[in-house]
């Protein structure tokens, strides 16, 4: 396994990042009346986004980790998708994250939707090619 054992190991280790959020976002509709109250309240908007995100991308990258390297493609493709689905999630649900705390990073998470959607389409493309 020469590329997809980092999209793998990022995977899951982005996965248990996302379920703490969904902890947290458990704990603050209980315990915080104002924020439960509002469900449509910026913060809590942009942590729902990022966990339902987070969650598919860090699958996504868990999936391309396990198939990639038996592509029929050239390695450098199969590098060049590895890296593009890692960048992805972090740019795009990555940036949700921050984006409570750091505003303009939300306009950093259209990079990563584009770059979640080259992923997809060189992924489609090479899975055509056949597999090993």
């Amino acid at each position: 396994m020469k590329y997809g054992k980092k999209n793998i190991v990022f995977g899951f280790g982005y996965l248990i990042f996302t379920l703490l959020l969904g902890l947290f976002l458990s704990y603050k509709l209980q315990s915080d009346q104002p924020f439960a109250k509002e469900p449509f309240a910026f913060p809590r908007v942009i942590m729902r986004a990022a966990h339902a995100h987070g969650n598919l991308e860090s699958i996504l990258s868990i999936i391309i980790g396990l198939i990639v390297d038996r592509l029929r493609v050239s390695d450098s493709l199969k590098k060049t998708i590895s890296i593009l689905a890692i960048f992805g999630a972090i740019m795009h649900s990555g940036m949700l994250y921050i984006m409570p705390v750091v505003t303009f990073s939300g306009n950093l998470a259209l990079i990563g939707a584009l770059s979640l959607i080259t992923t997809t389409v060189l992924m489609a493309y090479s899975v055509s090619k056949g597999l090993d």
